[in-house]
């Protein structure tokens, strides 16, 4: 007795169709049918398919969209490293950069002004 009591809130596919365009949700029968079938959540006897409540259920979850991968971030480069105060010692070996570039700058621009 428990089966038939099962089947008091089987539906067919058009009409869980047509309860989920009641709440606004707007899909083809031909779309639930296929994703019933992908699932496994549907019954079927001969042609005839049918949908329980779970089965509904299982549908719904299952079209809850995954979370998004970030792709910015890959686990197979190094991670950088971490970030430590500016010192004034940075701020003179920045200088001493900044000073043998600009010389070496002039020194090219002398050679090409020679030519």
């Amino acid at each position: 007795m428990t089966e038939i009591n099962t089947l008091d809130g089987a539906l067919t596919p058009a009409a869980a169709v047509a309860k989920l365009q009641a709440a606004g949700i707007q899909v083809s029968e031909r779309t639930l049918r296929e994703r019933a079938r992908a699932l496994g959540a549907c019954r079927v006897i001969g042609k005839a398919m049918f949908l329980l409540p779970s089965d509904i259920e299982v549908i719904l979850e299952a079209a809850k969209p995954k979370p998004r991968v970030r792709y910015d971030v890959s686990p197979y480069e190094p991670q950088p490293a971490p970030i430590r105060a500016w010192t004034d010692d940075d701020t003179e070996k920045l200088r001493e950069r900044i000073l043998n570039q600009n010389k070496q700058r002039n020194k090219a621009a002398r050679k090409a002004r020679t030519k």
